[in-house]
């Protein structure tokens, strides 16, 4: 169940999530980018016929400059899956909506075609339906709106009309459409929210899906390839476990399953490891910025967790569990299989020398 919160602030998202989000914005912004860069050219056009000669060259080249501007912002490719760098994405594009608007209006005024030129006075309305486009949280919206009204309030200043019955108009008719495009943008971010959880948790456990976590870890590993960071890698198996379904029942078995992940969940540090059922009784976690020593401990507070947890099943008893755990760190060169592979080969070894503990991968 999506929570209000999550719609309000990006705070309470998973780190997974705001990369997805992330990369979703960085996709809608560059075409955004791209129609707006081709529509600035192809108006300068219209404006030959419409604007009084004596405008006419002083506008196409600010046409020309916010169009230069948007097709930089089409080729600027880093970090496509920053969260930060796509809502300055989003950002830079009212800006230099804005500032066009401001120029263009600004050159009207100062020739006195302020008000026998249509069109230029309805930028601001379309610049903060553009929000509609986005996946953004309320506070997004807000802070977006309070830019491009705050821009609004200045220019109206500077004509000398703020207070004026027309300048209020067009004060109410822009909350008015931010208040759409806004509700807009946050039923994208539910619906983003939504699809995103039934596409990468797992129904049972409501963990991250087998999907989701080597999508993940191909992403951290391609992170660690610019930089000098750590990672490592727990592979969990509950110990017994087709056994156990076969005394107890699969209902029985489910629920222990769902237990062990909460305690996974519990020992995960929030919004930075990510735990995941891999298969079957087979659960993986991703532990970013640890090595091996770390991760050790890690996997020693989940066998402790194990050993102090027992659940009732719908026979009435209570019954405990425990699980063996294969640990790894990342080595430079390696991609995710030989990263599991060597995980794999450490629970083998721990399953082998007793189970209920751990070993770790050479």
């Amino acid at each position: 169940m999506l929570s209000y919160i999550e719609l309000l602030s990006a705070r309470q998202h998973t780190r997974y999530f705001k990369e997805t989000r992330g990369h979703y914005i960085y996709r809608r912004t560059r075409v955004i980018a791209l129609i707006l860069a081709l529509l600035q050219s192809v108006w300068i056009l219209v404006d030959q016929m419409l604007l009084p000669v004596d405008v006419q060259s002083q506008v196409a080249m600010t046409r020309l400059l916010s169009s230069v501007a948007f097709i930089a912002l089409v080729c600027w490719t880093h970090r496509p899956y920053s969260e930060h760098l796509a809502l300055l994405r989003v950002v830079m594009i009212i800006l230099i909506m804005l500032l066009f608007h401001s120029v263009s209006a600004a050159i009207l005024i100062l020739h006195g075609h302020e008000y026998t030129v249509a069109g230029y006075q309805f930028f601001p309305y379309m610049i903060v339906t553009m929000l509609a486009v986005f996946p953004l949280t309320l506070l997004n919206v807000l802070s977006l709106t309070l830019l491009v009204a705050a821009v609004e309030v200045v220019t109206q200043l500077v004509r000398g009309q703020f207070g004026q019955v027309q300048a209020v108009d067009s004060l109410w008719l822009l909350l008015v459409l931010a208040v759409v495009a806004g509700w807009a943008a946050v039923n994208q971010l539910n619906m983003l929210l939504g699809l995103y959880r039934q596409a990468t948790r797992d129904a049972l456990t409501s963990l991250a899906n087998r999907r989701l976590v080597l999508e993940q870890l191909d992403t951290e590993i391609g992170r660690l390839q610019e930089s000098k960071s750590k990672l490592s890698v727990l592979l969990f198996d509950l110990d017994k476990f087709k056994g156990f379904n076969d005394n107890y029942g699969h209902a029985a078995g489910d629920i222990v399953l769902k237990e062990f992940a909460r305690i996974l969940i519990k020992v995960a540090r929030k919004k930075v490891d990510l735990p995941a059922r891999f298969g079957g009784e087979e659960f993986l976690m991703l532990l970013p910025d640890m090595n091996s020593v770390e991760a050790s401990r890690v996997a020693e507070q989940i066998i402790a967790a194990c050993h102090a947890t027992q659940v009732r099943i719908p026979s009435g008893e209570k019954v405990g569990f425990t699980t063996s755990i294969g640990v790894a760190q990342w080595q430079p060169g390696e991609d995710h299989s030989h990263l599991i592979g060597r995980a794999d080969a450490a629970l083998y070894e721990a399953k082998a020398n007793g189970r209920d503990r751990y070993e770790v991968a050479d």
